[in-house]
């Protein structure tokens, strides 16, 4: 009783992992149940990789058909050293062995260890890899001629130059130069303007002081904002008797404006 208590116990304690392929899952299972891997009892380990998927299907767990071909083999070859062989083998039958079995396992350790050596390399470098610095020697020597140079030679090849920096300009550049100058209109400086007014005049009628015949429309909505942003500080009083009508703006409490300019709409 007590044993079949263990044996349980040492079945549901198997613990679910993610393996790269089944040869990956016989190394751990290899590992896990300390088994020299130059001899290997390649029917105990047959029972643990089945063991082991069967855990897989009770907990719902998809099972890549690889891991299926591979216990399907292990059986076979199980199934091969129990029973008596009947029928004479088909030489031309790709049968699986366990040797080939053992091998590819022993070939998969190699490439294991080199690829967590690899990854650890990797890991410690940052991702990156030094060469060690060489001195390269050049042999090689510039040679002048020696060649002397006229006046008129040298002019000309000057000439030359210029003449070919002067077709690379671009001749519309001034052109573009002046579609690309543009006045700006920040809501820092329209506050600035709109403060500095009421600083000195208790009122502003906004259409008089914005109108669309002496400013353009992207300043008329910026200085806009401007009162909005004035008005939600609780600076000015803002109205307007019906709509399209003026639009004034009162200091609030008759009191000077003091707002920090570099502050708004942060």
């Amino acid at each position: 009783m007590q044993d079949t208590i263990l044996n349980n116990k040492e079945k549901y304690n198997i613990v679910i992992q993610n393996f790269e392929g089944p040869l990956d899952l016989l190394l751990y299972l290899i590992t896990k149940h300390k088994m020299s891997i130059f001899d290997i009892c390649l029917s105990e380990l047959t029972d643990k990789y089945v063991e082991y998927l069967d855990e897989m299907t009770e907990k719902n767990l998809d099972i890549a058909s690889e891991f299926i071909v591979m216990a399907a083999t292990l059986l076979d070859i199980k199934a091969r050293r129990l029973l008596p062989e009947i029928e004479q083998k088909d030489e031309e039958e790709d049968v699986v062995t366990e040797e080939d079995i053992i091998s590819r396992i022993i070939e998969y350790k190699k490439y294991k260890e080199v690829s967590e050596l690899i990854q650890n390399i990797y890991t410690s470098n940052f991702g990156s890899f030094s060469k060690p610095f060489e001195k390269i020697n050049y042999n090689e020597k510039v040679v002048y001629s020696g060649q002397d140079f006229s006046p008129k030679e040298i002019y000309d090849t000057y000439t030359i130059i210029l003449e070919r920096k002067a077709s690379k300009v671009n001749k519309n550049a001034k052109a573009i130069e002046n579609i690309a100058i543009y006045d700006k209109f920040t809501i820092q400086d329209k506050v600035r303007q709109i403060v500095n007014y009421l600083n000195e005049n208790d009122n502003m009628v906004f259409n008089n002081m914005f109108s669309t015949r002496a400013c353009e429309k992207s300043e008329i909505a910026t200085a806009f904002l401007g009162v909005l942003e004035l008005s939600k500080l609780k600076q000015v009083d803002v109205s307007q008797e019906y709509l399209f009508s003026d639009i004034n703006v009162h200091k609030k409490d008759g009191k000077d404006i003091f707002v920090d300019i570099s502050k708004l709409m942060e």
